[in-house]
C-alpha cells in the first residue's frame, strides 16, 4: 500500500482525524500515513513537506465535518475561497495529479457540493464518500480500511504495475 495523506480542518474535525491516524497507523504503519501535526518535524518548510508526502501518496482522506465548507479567516472570508488555505492546496493538488481522494465525512457532515466549492475543487464534488459516525467509529473506520486495502489490491493488480514488474 501507497502512502495515506489524512487532510482535515482543525477548526473543524482535528479530533477526529487524530483518532483516524492512530487506527490507520496501526492497520498499515507509521511510514505509511501522514498527518501533519505527527509527521511535520519543525522548521521545516510546511509546503515542501506537504507537497513532497502528496507526490508520494496513493490515497488522500478528506475529512469533513459539518464546518469544513464554512470555516473563515480573520477577515471573515471562506478559507477554501484562498488559494493558499493548506487543506484547499493539499485537496487541488491531489485532484489535479489524479491522486484518489476519498471524503471522510465525520461528525454527521453531509456530501459537499460542487456549487460551494471554488473551481479546483470542484471535482471534489463528484468523490463517493465514506462516513465515520461517532457511535460506530471502529467498525466504520475498519470499514475505511479495509477500502483502502482494496485500493492497494487493486493497483497491485493494474497492468501499468504487472508490466512495469515484467522489466
Amino acid at each position: 500500500m501507497g502512502a495515506i495523506f489524512i487532510s482535515y480542518r482543525r477548526e473543524d474535525a482535528s479530533g477526529v482525524a487524530g483518532r483516524l491516524f492512530d487506527r490507520l497507523e496501526t492497520a498499515f504503519g507509521k511510514r505509511r500515513v501522514f498527518m501533519d501535526v505527527d509527521s511535520i518535524e519543525p522548521g521545516l518548510d510546511f509546503i515542501d513537506v506537504l507537497d513532497r508526502h502528496l507526490t508520494e501518496c496513493e490515497v488522500v482522506l478528506a475529512v469533513i465535518g459539518p464546518r469544513w465548507i464554512s470555516v473563515s479567516d480573520a477577515r471573515g472570508r471562506r478559507r477554501l475561497e484562498d488559494d493558499a488555505d493548506f487543506v484547499r492546496l493539499e485537496l487541488s493538488r491531489a485532484l489535479s495529479r489524479g491522486i484518489r481522494v476519498i471524503p471522510v465525512l465525520v461528525d454527521g457532515a453531509e456530501p459537499v457540493s460542487a456549487a460551494d466549492l471554488p473551481g479546483d475543487l470542484k471535482p471534489l464534488a463528484r468523490r463517493q464518500a465514506i462516513k465515520i459516525r461517532h457511535e460506530r467509529f471502529g467498525a466504520d473506520a475498519d470499514q475505511l480500511a479495509e477500502a483502502l486495502r482494496s485500493v492497494a489490491a487493486e493497483r497491485e493488480h493494474s497492468p501499468s504495475k504487472q508490466f512495469a514488474a515484467m522489466l
